[in-house]
């Protein structure tokens, strides 16, 4: 088996590139990533087993039909990931996510070759206690999000056609080799480690959102390629749905005291929902994270600056 990983240097992909099962299946793994982020240390210590390559290159440039026409799948995670960045300069995010996106739908169109392209949960806007799939309440406040929805249609424009589906993903938390500490849960663990209040969106404390475990992503991905699942739809990812009040509890139960600044940030808004998981549970997925384990193995690395 040969898997092609766009952005595989990344917090999700240095993670994917050692998931035990796909360590073990593939035979050659192709990491295309144009390290931007100078995440050089994604690469230290790979396990032994598949051949290792990698395509130090923009996406568009890097992902040729030559390497999708011998790929059994393309693991589509390149993307600039700053949703609240994104809200200043919106035409930096799409002329960055949005073509890079394109051209490798439409590179995989040309080969027959499956894709998998993972999204995000925060292009749900809903008022409803629980959205599923179905949910038409779609009218995200951040251009990352907004981006995310137009990405997802062009791929699954072809899913008649060609083996695709398309993951939601909750805000993800826990370790990988190239971890950034940007989005929610881990932000929190690198603000408290570092004796910083928590900056927390002032609507936010209580809402409910959903969240999805570094291993759960990981583990989910690699079964979609070992296993073929190509539903050629949208697949909700969400190991729990947890408030930030939960969230400073777990930091708080690992010994770390936190203290909190509330803030304003223009996409956040007053929803709280659940999210389901329940199509991914039918098609053999399974959800096993822990926050608070995770949190307390965050909060470990981060321990030499933690006051006791």
């Amino acid at each position: 088996m040969r898997i092609v990983i766009t952005g595989g240097l990344g917090h999700i992909g240095s993670a994917l590139i050692r998931q035990r099962d796909l360590v073990q299946s593939a035979d050659e793994i192709i990491i295309v990533d144009d390290l931007s982020q100078q995440r050089f240390s994604s690469v230290f210590h790979l396990p032994s087993g598949p051949k290792y390559s990698l395509i130090q290159r923009d996406v568009v440039y890097g992902l040729t039909p030559a390497i999708t026409q011998s790929a059994d799948a393309v693991i589509h995670l390149a993307a600039i990931t700053e949703p609240v960045a994104s809200m200043s300069d919106p035409d930096w995010l799409y002329n960055n996510n949005l073509r890079i996106t394109k051209h490798v739908s439409d590179t995989c169109a040309s080969t027959g070759t499956p894709i998998v392209f993972v999204s995000t949960t925060s292009v749900y806007t809903s008022n409803q206690p629980l959205v599923d799939e179905s949910s038409l309440d779609l009218n995200p406040s951040s251009p990352y999000a907004k981006c995310k929805l137009e990405e997802e249609s062009y791929i699954l424009g072809d899913s008649q056609d060609h083996d695709r589906v398309v993951f939601r993903l909750g805000t993800i938390f826990g370790v990988s080799p190239g971890i950034r500490f940007h989005t929610a849960v881990n932000k929190f663990c690198w603000q408290a480690a570092m004796g910083e209040p928590i900056e927390v969106w002032s609507t936010a404390m209580d809402q409910r959102r959903p969240y999805l475990a570094l291993s759960d992503a990981t583990d989910l991905l690699a079964k979609t390629v070992i296993d073929s699942i190509y539903p050629g739809e949208v697949v909700n990812a969400v190991t729990c749905d947890t408030t930030v009040r939960e969230v400073i509890a777990a930091i708080e139960a690992a010994d770390v005291s936190t203290t909190l600044k509330l803030v304003d940030s223009p996409i956040m808004n007053t929803l709280s929902y659940r999210t389901s998981s329940e199509k991914a549970k039918n098609l053999g997925f399974q959800f096993q994270g822990n926050l608070e384990s995770d949190i307390a193995q965050t909060l470990r690395l981060l321990s030499g600056f933690i006051k006791t």
